[in-house]
């Protein structure tokens, strides 16, 4: 699955270096945001720590222990600290992109707004899932706008590439390390919109692709491949490279 993203995205090798002034200018906006971003964000955990450290004495086995419990709540304060600067940023930047065609290169607004968004969204999306806290990612997918019901589980090391244009319904689960991307490199950045429905099953390893539509009651297993623009039925059960319907004996 890894190597057949690969290959989608890699639409840039025999592209020349752009020297624009576009293209550098915007190069330049891109560190400046993403620098300010998480300054912002590392900002109130690290003054957190440093008060700690202040009052401690490392001689005593006591406050060397105090000090592993700040360092445990400081991650948790850098990641809710995160999650809000990374939404923040995200909203006040408009980083949220649109279906359609665009450039491929940070030189197309679009295009650069896709490298932003990886900046901005990928590494606090990581860092929530360290410790695998799928309510904590649902509610940080939220923030920065993408739709997704109640009850909505993200098992393990899954990756919604394109949040923006993503639906998840209701009381739906997405497996390990099963990959959700709205965008494509075909000569041109394409960017659909996937719609995952209510009460659906989605298992681990699997890869779903731009514009695909999966029903209510779905079922699709373990490494598993939903094309681009398919349609999986409602109630049904899918599986395979690429996902057919499977028929269950009632």
């Amino acid at each position: 699955m890894q190597k057949l993203y690969s290959i989608m995205i890699n639409d840039r090798s025999e592209k020349k270096i752009d020297f624009s002034l576009t293209s550098i200018s915007r190069l330049f906006l891109l560190i400046v945001i993403t620098v300010l971003c998480y300054s912002c964000a590392f900002f109130i955990p690290i003054v957190f720590l440093y008060h700690v450290i202040k009052f401690l004495n490392f001689s005593y086995f006591t406050h060397i222990f105090i000090f592993c419990i700040a360092l445990a709540i400081t991650y948790l304060i850098l990641v809710f600290s995160m999650m809000i600067s990374s939404a923040l940023f995200i909203r006040l930047f408009h980083v949220r992109y649109k279906e359609g065609e665009y450039g491929t290169t940070i030189k197309d607004k679009t295009g650069f707004k896709l490298v932003l968004n990886n900046a901005l969204y990928f590494p606090t999306y990581k860092l929530i899932g360290f410790f695998n806290m799928s309510p904590l990612k649902v509610l940080f997918l939220k923030m920065i706008g993408c739709k997704i019901g109640k009850n909505v589980v993200l098992a393990a090391e899954e990756w919604i590439f394109d949040p923006y244009v993503t639906e998840i319904g209701d009381n739906t689960t997405i497996g390990g390390r099963s990959i959700v991307t709205g965008h494509v490199g075909e000569g041109r950045l394409i960017i659909k919109k996937i719609k995952i429905g209510s009460n659906c099953l989605i298992g681990g390893d699997c890869f779903i692709m731009p514009g695909a539509v999966i029903e209510d009651n779905v079922v699709l297993g373990a490494k598993s491949l939903v094309l681009k623009d398919q349609i999986l039925q409602k109630g049904k059960t899918y599986a395979g490279i690429p996902a057919r319907e499977i028929k269950t004996s009632e």
